[in-house]
C-alpha cells in the first residue's frame, strides 16, 4: 500500500476504490448503524489493518457517505450512514 507522509498516513486511491465497493456490497439498506468494529473488519477484507481501515473510512466521509459519528472517550465507537448519491 503507498501511504504519505504528513499530519496523518493517508492509503491511496486504490484502498479508496475498494472501501467504497465494500461499504455499497455491506451496506444494502440506508440509513444504517455501523460499529467501528465492522468497519475494522471491512477493511481487512481488503488487506489494511484495523486504524488503516478507520481512517479510510472517515477520509470517505461526504465522498461516499454522509453520517454522524457516536463518540466515547477513546474515540468514535460507531456511525450512522446513508449514502451520497
Amino acid at each position: 500500500m503507498v501511504t504519505r507522509e504528513g499530519r496523518y498516513r493517508t492509503p491511496d486511491r486504490q484502498g479508496q476504490t475498494l472501501m467504497r465497493e465494500v461499504i455499497r456490497a455491506r451496506l444494502k439498506e440506508c440509513p444504517v448503524h455501523v460499529q467501528r468494529s465492522e468497519v475494522e473488519a471491512m477493511g481487512e477484507e481488503i488487506g489494511l489493518e484495523g486504524i488503516e481501515a478507520v481512517r479510510l473510512f472517515d477520509r470517505l466521509k461526504g465522498i461516499s457517505w454522509r453520517g454522524d459519528y457516536i463518540r466515547s472517550d477513546t474515540g468514535w465507537v460507531a456511525a450512522w450512514v446513508r449514502e451520497v448519491n
